[in-house]
Parts: structure tokens; sequence; C-alpha cells
């Protein structure tokens, strides 16, 4: 008889253990309306533009711009001046750094 209790409590310490345990993965784990109403995805939220014109018959600009499109910032990244050699410059080359740091 003594065999039988001692089964019993055994079954039932390792019962409440593990729904103790699992209780406290629901609570540690489980999703707050508060926060996914908040955040923003960042796959998709930069796009990128380029342009080009002809300044005249030797000469012309191409640059690029990147839109943030949850804030609606645009930003100059690229913009390059060609035509004869000694004349051709790069004015403004922001392509590696992020988009925070380009004015």
């Amino acid at each position: 008889m003594d065999n039988a209790k001692k089964m019993w409590r055994e079954r039932f310490l390792y019962f409440f253990l593990g729904m103790l345990s699992l209780a406290f993965v629901f609570f540690t784990l489980g999703a707050s309306t508060e926060y996914q109403n908040t955040t923003t995805l960042n796959f998709g939220r930069y796009a990128i533009s380029s342009w080009a014109t002809q300044l005249d018959n030797k000469s012309g600009v191409v640059g690029a711009f990147v839109l943030d499109t949850v804030s609606g910032e645009t930003r100059t990244v690229y913009i390059r001046t060609y035509g004869d050699v000694p004349e051709s410059k790069a004015v403004k080359n922001d392509l590696k750094k992020p988009f925070i740091s380009i004015q």
C-alpha cells in the first residue's frame, strides 16, 4: 500500500512540475498585442530609384535615390557627372553607408 501511495505521489509531483514549467513557458513566450501593433517589419522598407540626364553632347549626370517607405524620407545616395575624362568626377557616393548616416 505504501508503495502505491509513493508511486501516485511521484506521478502527481512530476505532473505538477510539468504543468508549472509549461505555464512558465506560455507566460514568457506569449505574444503581447501591444508589441505586435508597434513593430514594423524591415523587409521592403527601402526602395531605390535611379536617374540619368544628359547635360550636353559630351556630358551627363547619373544618380540614385533611396526612399524610406515607413517615414517617407528620400535621400540622394549617388551622383556622378560624366563626359570628358579630366572633368568627370564623383560628386557624391554614399552607396555603402546606412540610410541614417546619409545626408
